[in-house]
Protein backbone atom coordinates (compact mmCIF):
# COMPACT_ATOMS: atom_id res chain seq x y z
CA UNK A 1 0.00 0.00 0.00
CA UNK A 2 1.46 3.50 -0.63
CA UNK A 3 1.91 5.73 1.65
CA UNK A 4 1.58 8.70 -1.06
CA UNK A 5 -0.88 11.71 -0.64
CA UNK A 6 -2.96 13.01 -3.54
CA UNK A 7 -2.80 16.78 -4.14
CA UNK A 8 -5.47 18.43 -6.63
CA UNK A 9 -6.16 22.25 -7.73
CA UNK A 10 -8.63 22.67 -5.18
CA UNK A 11 -6.56 21.29 -2.40
CA UNK A 12 -3.36 23.48 -3.35
CA UNK A 13 -5.62 26.56 -3.82
CA UNK A 14 -7.16 25.91 -0.13
CA UNK A 15 -4.02 25.06 1.14
CA UNK A 16 -1.99 28.30 -0.10
CA UNK A 17 -4.66 30.48 1.39
CA UNK A 18 -4.45 28.46 4.36
CA UNK A 19 -0.50 29.10 4.28
CA UNK A 20 -0.99 32.74 3.77
CA UNK A 21 -3.56 33.57 6.84
CA UNK A 22 -0.82 31.60 8.64
CA UNK A 23 2.85 32.89 7.74
CA UNK A 24 1.77 36.58 5.60
CA UNK A 25 4.23 38.89 6.85
CA UNK A 26 6.30 36.24 9.26
CA UNK A 27 9.93 35.99 8.79
CA UNK A 28 12.03 33.85 6.85
CA UNK A 29 15.04 32.25 9.01
CA UNK A 30 16.50 29.80 7.09
CA UNK A 31 15.06 27.65 3.92
CA UNK A 32 16.60 24.37 2.62
CA UNK A 33 15.62 21.97 -0.39
CA UNK A 34 17.46 19.15 0.87
CA UNK A 35 17.76 16.34 -2.25
CA UNK A 36 19.11 13.60 -0.03
CA UNK A 37 15.97 13.10 2.11
CA UNK A 38 13.30 14.97 -0.94
CA UNK A 39 12.64 17.27 2.01
CA UNK A 40 11.89 21.57 1.85
CA UNK A 41 12.04 22.90 5.44
CA UNK A 42 11.19 26.47 5.70
CA UNK A 43 12.21 28.46 9.33
CA UNK A 44 9.78 30.81 10.75
CA UNK A 45 9.34 33.04 13.29
CA UNK A 46 7.20 36.29 14.21
CA UNK A 47 8.19 39.17 13.03
CA UNK A 48 6.52 40.87 15.81
CA UNK A 49 6.54 40.67 19.56
CA UNK A 50 3.25 41.09 19.22
CA UNK A 51 2.30 38.67 16.33
CA UNK A 52 1.00 35.18 16.83
CA UNK A 53 4.25 31.97 16.19
CA UNK A 54 4.19 31.20 12.82
CA UNK A 55 4.26 27.61 12.07
CA UNK A 56 7.53 26.20 10.47
CA UNK A 57 7.27 24.10 7.53
CA UNK A 58 8.85 20.31 6.52
CA UNK A 59 7.21 19.16 3.58
CA UNK A 60 8.28 15.68 2.06
CA UNK A 61 8.38 15.57 -1.26
CA UNK A 62 9.61 11.59 -1.89
CA UNK A 63 7.32 9.84 -4.18
CA UNK A 64 5.61 7.81 -1.52
CA UNK A 65 5.03 10.69 1.03
CA UNK A 66 3.80 14.10 0.46
CA UNK A 67 3.98 14.99 4.48
CA UNK A 68 3.73 18.69 4.93
CA UNK A 69 4.45 18.66 9.00
CA UNK A 70 6.66 20.75 11.56
CA UNK A 71 10.54 20.31 11.49
CA UNK A 72 11.87 18.27 14.66
CA UNK A 73 14.40 20.34 16.72
CA UNK A 74 17.75 20.57 15.76
CA UNK A 75 17.66 19.27 11.95
CA UNK A 76 20.92 18.38 10.28
CA UNK A 77 19.45 19.73 6.96
CA UNK A 78 21.41 20.08 3.67
CA UNK A 79 21.12 22.50 0.59
CA UNK A 80 20.63 25.63 2.40
CA UNK A 81 18.71 28.85 -0.03
CA UNK A 82 20.90 31.72 -0.18
CA UNK A 83 18.20 34.40 1.56
CA UNK A 84 18.54 38.20 2.15
CA UNK A 85 18.82 40.01 5.35
CA UNK A 86 15.81 39.96 6.78
CA UNK A 87 13.28 37.94 4.53
CA UNK A 88 9.84 38.18 5.26
CA UNK A 89 6.82 36.61 3.14
CA UNK A 90 4.93 38.71 1.93
CA UNK A 91 2.49 36.57 -0.06
CA UNK A 92 1.64 32.93 -0.32
CA UNK A 93 -0.98 31.81 -3.58
CA UNK A 94 -1.72 29.36 -5.94
CA UNK A 95 -2.61 30.47 -10.00
CA UNK A 96 -5.72 29.48 -10.82
CA UNK A 97 -6.24 25.52 -11.16
CA UNK A 98 -3.00 24.74 -10.97
CA UNK A 99 -0.72 22.89 -8.56
CA UNK A 100 1.87 25.12 -7.51
CA UNK A 101 2.19 27.13 -4.69
CA UNK A 102 3.99 29.90 -4.76
CA UNK A 103 5.89 32.13 -1.65
CA UNK A 104 6.68 35.57 -2.50
CA UNK A 105 9.54 37.12 -0.37
CA UNK A 106 10.60 40.48 0.03
CA UNK A 107 14.36 41.33 1.70
CA UNK A 108 16.10 44.59 2.49
CA UNK A 109 19.32 43.80 1.45
CA UNK A 110 19.51 41.05 -1.25
CA UNK A 111 22.58 40.20 -2.46
CA UNK A 112 23.11 38.80 -5.92
CA UNK A 113 21.51 34.94 -5.95
CA UNK A 114 19.21 35.31 -2.98
CA UNK A 115 15.79 34.13 -3.32
CA UNK A 116 12.85 36.13 -4.09
CA UNK A 117 10.54 33.38 -4.44
CA UNK A 118 10.21 29.94 -3.83
CA UNK A 119 8.00 27.92 -5.29
CA UNK A 120 6.46 24.08 -4.52
CA UNK A 121 5.04 21.94 -7.35
CA UNK A 122 2.68 19.56 -6.79
CA UNK A 123 2.41 17.95 -10.38
CA UNK A 124 1.47 14.01 -9.94
CA UNK A 125 4.86 12.43 -9.57
CA UNK A 126 7.05 15.51 -10.49
CA UNK A 127 6.98 17.21 -6.67
CA UNK A 128 9.34 19.91 -6.46
CA UNK A 129 10.66 22.47 -5.07
CA UNK A 130 12.35 25.72 -7.13
CA UNK A 131 14.35 28.54 -5.66
CA UNK A 132 13.66 31.60 -7.80
CA UNK A 133 15.98 35.26 -7.80
CA UNK A 134 14.96 38.81 -8.53
CA UNK A 135 16.11 38.12 -11.98
CA UNK A 136 13.61 35.17 -12.43
CA UNK A 137 17.21 32.61 -12.73
CA UNK A 138 16.77 29.59 -10.93
CA UNK A 139 19.05 29.50 -7.85
CA UNK A 140 18.34 25.74 -6.45
CA UNK A 141 16.01 23.34 -7.04
CA UNK A 142 15.17 20.31 -4.93
CA UNK A 143 15.21 18.05 -8.06
CA UNK A 144 16.60 18.91 -11.39
CA UNK A 145 14.44 18.12 -14.55
CA UNK A 146 16.44 18.32 -17.42
CA UNK A 147 13.57 18.36 -19.69
CA UNK A 148 12.40 21.39 -18.72
CA UNK A 149 15.50 23.41 -18.11
CA UNK A 150 15.11 23.05 -14.39
CA UNK A 151 18.24 23.42 -12.92
CA UNK A 152 20.06 26.19 -11.24
CA UNK A 153 21.45 28.86 -13.24
CA UNK A 154 18.31 28.33 -15.84
CA UNK A 155 15.14 30.60 -16.10
CA UNK A 156 12.21 29.28 -14.29
CA UNK A 157 9.51 28.41 -16.39
CA UNK A 158 6.63 27.50 -14.95
CA UNK A 159 4.28 24.56 -15.95
CA UNK A 160 1.36 25.18 -18.64
CA UNK A 161 -1.44 26.98 -17.84
CA UNK A 162 -4.76 25.53 -17.37
CA UNK A 163 -7.25 25.84 -19.96
CA UNK A 164 -10.47 24.29 -18.10
CA UNK A 165 -13.45 26.48 -17.61
CA UNK A 166 -13.97 27.96 -14.38
CA UNK A 167 -10.46 28.38 -13.25
CA UNK A 168 -10.85 32.05 -12.82
CA UNK A 169 -14.38 32.81 -12.38
CA UNK A 170 -17.29 30.46 -11.85
CA UNK A 171 -18.79 28.09 -14.14
CA UNK A 172 -21.90 29.81 -15.76
CA UNK A 173 -24.68 27.03 -15.97
CA UNK A 174 -24.62 27.73 -20.06
CA UNK A 175 -20.55 27.20 -19.43
CA UNK A 176 -21.23 23.82 -17.58
CA UNK A 177 -24.15 22.15 -20.09
CA UNK A 178 -22.00 23.11 -23.06
CA UNK A 179 -19.48 21.18 -21.58
CA UNK A 180 -20.67 18.19 -20.68
CA UNK A 181 -24.80 18.35 -21.98
CA UNK A 182 -23.59 16.78 -25.21
CA UNK A 183 -21.85 14.04 -23.54
CA UNK A 184 -23.52 10.45 -22.83
CA UNK A 185 -24.11 9.34 -19.35
CA UNK A 186 -21.26 6.85 -18.82
CA UNK A 187 -18.37 8.99 -20.18
CA UNK A 188 -19.22 12.21 -17.86
CA UNK A 189 -16.73 11.50 -15.30
CA UNK A 190 -13.56 11.57 -17.39
CA UNK A 191 -15.49 14.82 -19.25
CA UNK A 192 -15.86 16.51 -16.57
CA UNK A 193 -12.25 16.42 -15.28
CA UNK A 194 -10.92 17.51 -18.62
CA UNK A 195 -13.03 20.28 -19.00
CA UNK A 196 -13.89 21.84 -15.48
CA UNK A 197 -11.56 23.76 -13.48
CA UNK A 198 -10.95 22.18 -9.66
CA UNK A 199 -12.09 18.94 -10.74
CA UNK A 200 -10.02 15.77 -10.27
CA UNK A 201 -9.99 12.09 -9.40
CA UNK A 202 -10.89 13.09 -5.70
CA UNK A 203 -13.77 14.93 -6.07
CA UNK A 204 -15.06 14.26 -9.36
CA UNK A 205 -17.03 11.05 -8.84
CA UNK A 206 -18.85 12.95 -6.07
CA UNK A 207 -19.58 15.85 -8.26
CA UNK A 208 -21.24 13.97 -11.18
CA UNK A 209 -23.20 11.72 -9.12
CA UNK A 210 -26.28 9.67 -10.77
CA UNK A 211 -25.63 12.53 -13.77
CA UNK A 212 -23.34 10.09 -15.05
CA UNK A 213 -26.17 7.57 -14.98
CA UNK A 214 -28.96 9.48 -16.19
CA UNK A 215 -28.77 11.92 -18.66
CA UNK A 216 -31.51 14.09 -17.93
CA UNK A 217 -31.04 17.89 -17.78
CA UNK A 218 -31.87 17.90 -14.42
CA UNK A 219 -29.22 15.34 -13.08
CA UNK A 220 -26.41 17.39 -14.40
CA UNK A 221 -28.14 20.71 -12.89
CA UNK A 222 -27.68 18.89 -9.49
CA UNK A 223 -23.96 17.84 -10.61
CA UNK A 224 -23.21 21.75 -11.22
CA UNK A 225 -24.88 22.95 -8.08
CA UNK A 226 -22.56 19.68 -6.28
CA UNK A 227 -19.75 21.74 -8.16
CA UNK A 228 -20.53 25.09 -6.87
CA UNK A 229 -21.05 24.02 -3.21
CA UNK A 230 -17.60 22.26 -3.49
CA UNK A 231 -15.46 24.65 -5.09
CA UNK A 232 -16.81 28.25 -4.55
CA UNK A 233 -18.07 27.95 -1.24
CA UNK A 234 -16.03 30.54 0.65
CA UNK A 235 -16.85 28.02 4.56
CA UNK A 236 -13.91 25.73 4.16
CA UNK A 237 -14.18 22.92 6.33
CA UNK A 238 -10.60 21.12 6.16
CA UNK A 239 -11.23 16.83 6.56
CA UNK A 240 -9.41 13.50 6.83
CA UNK A 241 -10.77 11.56 3.87
CA UNK A 242 -10.45 7.60 4.40
CA UNK A 243 -8.77 6.33 0.82
CA UNK A 244 -7.74 2.80 0.20
CA UNK A 245 -7.12 2.37 4.21
CA UNK A 246 -5.12 5.42 3.91
CA UNK A 247 -6.00 9.06 5.63
CA UNK A 248 -6.05 11.98 2.60
CA UNK A 249 -6.31 15.77 3.79
CA UNK A 250 -8.75 17.01 2.01
CA UNK A 251 -10.04 20.68 2.03
CA UNK A 252 -13.95 20.05 2.26
CA UNK A 253 -15.47 16.90 3.49
CA UNK A 254 -16.71 15.65 0.72
CA UNK A 255 -17.14 12.47 -0.72
CA UNK A 256 -16.58 10.83 2.31
CA UNK A 257 -14.61 12.49 5.54
CA UNK A 258 -13.30 10.24 8.09
CA UNK A 259 -13.17 12.87 10.36
CA UNK A 260 -13.11 16.83 10.59
CA UNK A 261 -10.45 19.01 11.33
CA UNK A 262 -9.93 22.49 12.59
CA UNK A 263 -6.76 23.12 9.59
CA UNK A 264 -5.56 21.65 6.89
CA UNK A 265 -2.37 21.53 8.55
CA UNK A 266 -3.81 19.84 11.47
CA UNK A 267 -5.01 17.44 8.92
CA UNK A 268 -1.70 16.68 7.32
CA UNK A 269 0.00 16.07 10.92
CA UNK A 270 -2.37 13.43 11.35
CA UNK A 271 -2.28 11.85 8.15
CA UNK A 272 1.94 11.58 8.60
CA UNK A 273 1.38 10.08 12.40
CA UNK A 274 -1.11 7.39 10.81
CA UNK A 275 1.24 6.97 8.14
CA UNK A 276 4.29 6.78 10.44
CA UNK A 277 2.76 4.09 12.52
CA UNK A 278 1.63 1.66 9.42
CA UNK A 279 4.01 -1.51 9.74
CA UNK A 280 6.45 -2.30 7.35
CA UNK A 281 6.94 -5.82 5.43
CA UNK A 282 10.02 -7.84 6.92
CA UNK A 283 11.26 -8.40 3.32
CA UNK A 284 11.09 -4.55 2.96
CA UNK A 285 13.34 -4.86 6.60
CA UNK A 286 15.36 -6.72 5.50
CA UNK A 287 16.49 -5.30 2.37
CA UNK A 288 16.75 -1.76 3.83
CA UNK A 289 19.54 -3.51 6.27
CA UNK A 290 21.57 -5.08 3.97
CA UNK A 291 21.56 -1.83 1.98
CA UNK A 292 22.19 0.08 4.80
CA UNK A 293 25.06 -1.68 6.31
CA UNK A 294 26.84 -1.66 2.47
CA UNK A 295 26.16 2.35 2.63
CA UNK A 296 27.67 2.56 5.97
CA UNK A 297 30.55 0.64 5.60
CA UNK A 298 31.54 2.97 1.99
CA UNK A 299 30.94 6.14 3.82
CA UNK A 300 33.48 4.72 6.66
CA UNK A 301 35.78 3.58 4.07
CA UNK A 302 35.80 6.54 2.44
CA UNK A 303 36.85 8.48 5.97
CA UNK A 304 39.52 6.43 6.11
CA UNK A 305 40.63 7.09 2.51
CA UNK A 306 40.86 10.68 3.45
CA UNK A 307 41.96 10.58 7.13
CA UNK A 308 45.33 8.75 5.33
CA UNK A 309 45.42 11.47 2.41
CA UNK A 310 45.12 14.30 4.98
CA UNK A 311 48.26 12.85 6.83
CA UNK A 312 49.90 11.92 3.94
CA UNK A 313 49.75 15.32 2.04
CA UNK A 314 50.76 17.00 5.36
CA UNK A 315 53.91 14.34 5.48
CA UNK A 316 54.67 15.08 1.86
CA UNK A 317 54.17 18.57 2.21
CA UNK A 318 56.62 19.12 4.83
CA UNK A 319 59.14 16.64 3.63
CA UNK A 320 59.04 18.82 -0.27
CA UNK A 321 59.38 21.66 2.08
CA UNK A 322 62.24 20.24 3.65
CA UNK A 323 64.26 20.06 0.46
CA UNK A 324 63.26 23.41 -0.53
CA UNK A 325 65.12 24.78 2.35
CA UNK A 326 68.30 22.14 1.62
CA UNK A 327 68.20 23.59 -1.99
CA UNK A 328 68.83 27.24 -1.52
CA UNK A 329 70.66 26.98 1.37
CA UNK A 330 73.33 25.05 -0.47
CA UNK A 331 72.67 26.72 -3.99
CA UNK A 332 76.80 26.38 -4.49
CA UNK A 333 76.63 22.56 -4.72
CA UNK A 334 74.00 22.60 -7.28
CA UNK A 335 75.00 21.69 -10.79
CA UNK A 336 73.31 23.40 -13.43
CA UNK A 337 71.20 20.48 -15.82
CA UNK A 338 72.16 18.06 -12.88
CA UNK A 339 69.50 15.34 -12.44
CA UNK A 340 70.07 15.08 -8.81
CA UNK A 341 72.69 17.06 -6.11
CA UNK A 342 73.85 15.46 -3.02
CA UNK A 343 73.89 17.88 -0.10
CA UNK A 344 74.21 18.10 3.62
CA UNK A 345 71.34 17.50 5.75
CA UNK A 346 70.50 19.57 8.62
CA UNK A 347 70.91 16.79 11.23
CA UNK A 348 74.80 15.76 10.37
CA UNK A 349 73.83 14.02 7.08
CA UNK A 350 73.50 13.48 3.64
CA UNK A 351 70.55 13.46 1.05
CA UNK A 352 69.69 13.09 -2.12
CA UNK A 353 67.13 15.11 -3.97
CA UNK A 354 65.74 14.91 -7.12
CA UNK A 355 65.97 18.07 -9.67
CA UNK A 356 64.79 19.00 -12.99
CA UNK A 357 67.54 19.38 -15.35
CA UNK A 358 66.26 22.35 -17.20
CA UNK A 359 65.70 24.40 -14.28
CA UNK A 360 68.64 25.88 -11.71
CA UNK A 361 68.87 24.96 -7.87
CA UNK A 362 66.46 28.32 -6.94
CA UNK A 363 63.74 27.21 -9.78
CA UNK A 364 63.86 23.55 -8.73
CA UNK A 365 63.33 25.03 -5.04
CA UNK A 366 60.49 27.12 -6.37
CA UNK A 367 58.73 24.10 -7.57
CA UNK A 368 59.15 22.04 -4.59
CA UNK A 369 57.42 24.79 -2.45
CA UNK A 370 54.72 24.94 -5.06
CA UNK A 371 54.03 21.48 -4.61
CA UNK A 372 54.01 21.77 -1.20
CA UNK A 373 51.38 24.24 -0.94
CA UNK A 374 49.23 22.31 -3.68
CA UNK A 375 49.75 19.54 -1.02
CA UNK A 376 48.69 21.35 2.25
CA UNK A 377 45.73 23.09 0.18
CA UNK A 378 44.82 19.36 -0.43
CA UNK A 379 44.74 18.85 3.09
CA UNK A 380 42.54 22.04 4.22
CA UNK A 381 39.63 20.81 2.07
CA UNK A 382 39.68 17.03 3.56
CA UNK A 383 38.43 18.49 6.97
CA UNK A 384 35.32 19.23 5.01
CA UNK A 385 34.57 16.37 3.24
CA UNK A 386 35.08 14.55 6.58
CA UNK A 387 32.68 16.35 8.38
CA UNK A 388 29.83 15.61 5.33
CA UNK A 389 30.49 11.86 5.79
CA UNK A 390 30.19 11.74 9.16
CA UNK A 391 26.81 14.09 8.89
CA UNK A 392 25.71 11.06 6.62
CA UNK A 393 27.37 8.38 8.46
CA UNK A 394 24.95 10.31 11.36
CA UNK A 395 22.16 9.93 9.01
CA UNK A 396 22.17 6.22 7.86
CA UNK A 397 23.45 4.82 11.67
CA UNK A 398 20.03 7.02 13.13
CA UNK A 399 17.68 5.18 10.05
CA UNK A 400 19.62 1.87 10.67
CA UNK A 401 18.89 1.73 14.73
CA UNK A 402 15.01 2.89 13.17
CA UNK A 403 15.08 -0.14 10.75
CA UNK A 404 15.59 -2.68 13.62
CA UNK A 405 13.64 -1.52 16.06
CA UNK A 406 10.82 -1.51 13.58
CA UNK A 407 9.87 2.17 13.89
CA UNK A 408 11.03 2.94 10.77
CA UNK A 409 8.44 3.89 7.83
CA UNK A 410 7.73 2.74 4.64
CA UNK A 411 8.84 6.00 3.40
CA UNK A 412 12.10 6.51 5.06
CA UNK A 413 12.90 2.51 3.84
CA UNK A 414 11.94 3.51 0.15
CA UNK A 415 14.61 6.38 0.70
CA UNK A 416 17.03 4.39 2.28
CA UNK A 417 18.38 2.64 -1.12
CA UNK A 418 17.50 5.32 -3.97
CA UNK A 419 20.67 4.44 -5.59
CA UNK A 420 20.12 0.50 -5.65
CA UNK A 421 16.96 0.67 -7.11
CA UNK A 422 17.93 3.56 -9.73
CA UNK A 423 20.53 1.31 -10.83
CA UNK A 424 18.07 -2.13 -11.17
CA UNK A 425 15.50 0.66 -12.60
CA UNK A 426 17.94 1.66 -15.33
CA UNK A 427 19.50 -2.44 -16.08
CA UNK A 428 19.68 -2.78 -19.74
CA UNK A 429 19.70 0.72 -20.64
CA UNK A 430 23.63 2.38 -22.39
CA UNK A 431 25.47 4.05 -19.75
CA UNK A 432 25.74 7.53 -20.57
CA UNK A 433 29.24 9.01 -21.72
CA UNK A 434 30.07 11.17 -18.59
CA UNK A 435 30.52 11.46 -15.06
CA UNK A 436 28.37 14.07 -13.47
CA UNK A 437 29.87 16.90 -11.08
CA UNK A 438 28.69 19.69 -9.36
CA UNK A 439 30.55 23.12 -8.84
CA UNK A 440 30.46 24.66 -5.29
CA UNK A 441 28.14 27.35 -7.39
CA UNK A 442 25.25 24.17 -8.24
CA UNK A 443 26.12 23.88 -11.86
CA UNK A 444 26.69 20.75 -13.38
CA UNK A 445 30.07 19.91 -15.01
CA UNK A 446 30.01 16.80 -17.26
CA UNK A 447 33.36 14.84 -18.15
CA UNK A 448 33.49 12.30 -20.90
CA UNK A 449 34.84 9.02 -20.24
CA UNK A 450 37.35 8.21 -23.45
CA UNK A 451 37.75 9.52 -26.91
CA UNK A 452 34.17 8.23 -28.16
CA UNK A 453 32.55 9.38 -25.36
CA UNK A 454 34.50 12.76 -25.98
CA UNK A 455 32.27 12.79 -28.92
CA UNK A 456 29.11 11.69 -28.03
CA UNK A 457 28.90 13.93 -24.58
CA UNK A 458 29.91 17.48 -26.96
CA UNK A 459 27.42 16.79 -29.93
CA UNK A 460 24.90 14.53 -28.01
CA UNK A 461 24.61 15.68 -24.49
CA UNK A 462 25.24 19.19 -24.09
CA UNK A 463 23.60 22.45 -25.79
CA UNK A 464 25.18 25.36 -28.53
CA UNK A 465 25.31 28.13 -25.06
CA UNK A 466 26.98 25.31 -22.48
CA UNK A 467 31.15 25.84 -22.15
CA UNK A 468 33.57 23.61 -23.26
CA UNK A 469 36.45 23.05 -22.05
CA UNK A 470 39.67 20.80 -22.92
CA UNK A 471 43.45 21.04 -21.85
CA UNK A 472 45.54 22.52 -23.91
CA UNK A 473 48.37 20.02 -25.65
CA UNK A 474 47.31 17.49 -23.99
CA UNK A 475 45.08 14.14 -24.04
CA UNK A 476 42.30 14.36 -21.69
CA UNK A 477 38.42 14.68 -21.34
CA UNK A 478 36.17 16.85 -23.13
CA UNK A 479 34.41 19.21 -20.31
CA UNK A 480 31.20 20.47 -20.45
CA UNK A 481 29.94 23.02 -18.31
CA UNK A 482 26.11 23.30 -18.29
CA UNK A 483 24.59 26.66 -18.98
CA UNK A 484 21.93 28.31 -21.11
CA UNK A 485 22.48 31.63 -21.38
CA UNK A 486 23.40 32.43 -24.05
CA UNK A 487 24.20 36.16 -23.74
CA UNK A 488 26.27 36.02 -20.66
CA UNK A 489 28.97 33.68 -19.36
CA UNK A 490 28.98 31.89 -16.38
CA UNK A 491 30.93 32.91 -12.94
CA UNK A 492 34.45 32.94 -13.24
CA UNK A 493 34.60 30.70 -9.91
CA UNK A 494 32.48 27.80 -12.10
CA UNK A 495 34.87 28.03 -15.13
CA UNK A 496 37.84 27.72 -13.19
CA UNK A 497 36.71 24.80 -11.57
CA UNK A 498 35.24 23.15 -14.81
CA UNK A 499 38.76 23.85 -15.99
CA UNK A 500 40.34 21.93 -12.82
CA UNK A 501 38.22 18.75 -14.13
CA UNK A 502 39.83 19.36 -17.18
CA UNK A 503 43.52 19.54 -16.13
CA UNK A 504 42.66 16.66 -13.35
CA UNK A 505 41.21 14.55 -16.45
CA UNK A 506 44.15 15.05 -18.27
CA UNK A 507 47.32 13.72 -19.12
CA UNK A 508 48.77 16.87 -17.44
CA UNK A 509 47.38 16.19 -14.06
CA UNK A 510 50.72 15.69 -13.33
CA UNK A 511 51.98 18.94 -14.04
CA UNK A 512 51.80 22.00 -11.64
CA UNK A 513 49.84 24.05 -13.76
CA UNK A 514 47.73 23.18 -17.11
CA UNK A 515 46.51 25.20 -19.66
CA UNK A 516 42.67 24.63 -19.95
CA UNK A 517 41.03 26.05 -23.22
CA UNK A 518 37.17 26.98 -23.21
CA UNK A 519 34.64 28.06 -25.05
CA UNK A 520 31.20 28.17 -26.20
CA UNK A 521 30.16 24.44 -27.28
CA UNK A 522 28.50 25.90 -30.54
CA UNK A 523 32.02 27.09 -31.69
CA UNK A 524 32.98 23.27 -31.43
CA UNK A 525 33.16 21.41 -34.77
CA UNK A 526 34.03 17.67 -35.66
CA UNK A 527 35.60 17.66 -38.62
CA UNK A 528 35.08 15.28 -40.94
CA UNK A 529 36.94 11.86 -40.90
CA UNK A 530 38.31 12.73 -37.70
CA UNK A 531 39.95 10.55 -35.24
CA UNK A 532 37.63 9.96 -32.12
CA UNK A 533 37.66 12.72 -29.98
CA UNK A 534 39.35 15.11 -32.31
CA UNK A 535 37.36 18.22 -32.42
CA UNK A 536 38.24 22.23 -33.72
CA UNK A 537 37.34 24.73 -31.13
CA UNK A 538 37.39 28.27 -32.51
CA UNK A 539 36.81 31.44 -30.09
CA UNK A 540 38.94 29.76 -27.28
CA UNK A 541 39.85 31.74 -24.13
CA UNK A 542 42.86 30.07 -21.87
CA UNK A 543 42.88 29.16 -18.12
CA UNK A 544 45.95 28.20 -15.93
CA UNK A 545 44.77 26.08 -12.82
CA UNK A 546 46.27 23.43 -11.27
CA UNK A 547 44.93 19.88 -11.32
CA UNK A 548 43.50 19.16 -7.53
CA UNK A 549 42.54 15.35 -6.59
CA UNK A 550 40.93 17.20 -3.64
CA UNK A 551 38.82 19.69 -5.64
CA UNK A 552 37.35 16.67 -7.90
CA UNK A 553 36.21 14.66 -5.03
CA UNK A 554 34.84 17.48 -3.43
CA UNK A 555 33.05 17.99 -6.84
CA UNK A 556 32.03 14.78 -7.38
CA UNK A 557 30.60 14.14 -3.73
CA UNK A 558 28.43 17.60 -4.14
CA UNK A 559 26.69 15.93 -7.25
Amino acid sequence: MSNALRYDALLVRDLARELHERLADARLDAAFLDRDSLRVILLTRASRRDAPAPPSLLWQLHPESGHLTTPPGGGAWQGRVQLGTPTRIARIHAPPDERLIMLELTTLDAPAGAARRIIIELVTNQWNAIAVGADDRITAVLRERRQRGLRAGAAYEPPAQSARVGAATMVTADEWHAALGGVPPGERLPALQRAIAYTSALNAPFIIGDADVHGDTDALERARLRYEQLVWTNDRAPALLKLDGRLQPYSRPEPAAAELTTTLLEAFARAAAESAATPVPDDAKDRALATLAQRLDAVERRARRLRAQQAGARDEAEHLRAHADLLLAQLHRVKRGAASAVLDDFSGGSITIELDPALDGAANAGQLYGAARKRERAAARIPALLRSGEKERARLQSLLERVRAGTATAEELSRAQPRTQEKAAGRGAAALPYREYRTSGGLEVRVGRGARANDELTFRHSSPSDIWLHARDAAGAHVILRWNRPDENPPAAAITEAAGLAAWHSRARTSSVVAVDWTRRKYVRKPRRSAPGLVVPERVRTLFVEPDGAAEERMRAES
